[in-house]
């Protein structure tokens, strides 16, 4: 059986001895060594020809999510797996953006990380519970903001309750300024969060900053 040659990039020889630990009971799997930062990790690649790269996303000096940018540049068979404590959103979306296939919080359990390992081996993503979560989170997130960008023709009267509403005018305040009920102010209002796929006044302000249509 030909085994799956692992190198861990870690900067703590602790965590490093748990992972060991962690899978040495697995004949499958072949632990080739270790690095603690990313000058000696590269060294090691060039060395080993790992299969998988178990690492950190906090390593000193340079990140681990840019290391796995030079990785997959690099070295586009050898496939990163983030084993890490640090489960945000921006982490997560910016490691699978820079080529990592699989991102698992250390409070998994150990059976997740093996499955992890056996999956981006075959050139799968790995990403499951509150990690698929958050990074569909981040996705979403990131789309609406796309959306809000994109050039939405709206009309005069619509930009002039735009522009009051971010300037932090009431809807009475708005009503009065312009001459209309506030049932009509609320109209528009309604009518701008539809056309621009947005749900609340902030994003609003949002997108009349990141449309020019107020100044900050």
């Amino acid at each position: 059986m030909e085994k799956i040659k692992i190198l861990i990039v870690e900067d703590h020889e602790v965590v490093i001895k748990g992972i060991k630990t962690l899978l040495e009971p697995y004949e499958e799997l072949e632990i080739t060594g270790y690095a603690l930062d990313a000058d000696e990790a590269q060294r090691k690649i060039e060395h080993l020809m790992p299969d998988v790269i178990i690492m950190d996303i906090n390593l000193p000096e340079v990140s681990g999510i840019e290391l796995t940018k030079i990785i997959t540049e690099k070295y586009p068979d050898v496939k990163v797996v983030y084993y890490t404590s640090h489960v945000d959103e921006d982490l997560i979306t910016q490691g699978f953006e820079a080529g990592a296939f699989g991102y698992v919080p250390k409070n998994f359990s150990t059976e997740e990380l093996i499955e992890a390992i056996h999956m981006v081996h075959q050139g799968q993503k790995f990403m499951k519970g509150i990690v698929s979560e958050k990074f569909l989170s981040s996705y979403l997130k990131s789309e609406k903001e796309k959306k809000m960008k994109e050039n939405v023709p709206l009309s005069e009267r619509e930009l002039e309750v735009l522009k009051f509403l971010s300037q932090g005018m009431s809807n009475k305040q708005i009503a009065d300024k312009l001459f209309i009920s506030i049932r009509t102010v609320e109209t528009h209002k309604h009518n701008l969060m539809k056309k621009l796929n947005i749900f609340s006044t902030a994003e609003l302000v949002i997108y009349a900053i990141q449309n020019s249509i107020i100044k900050i």
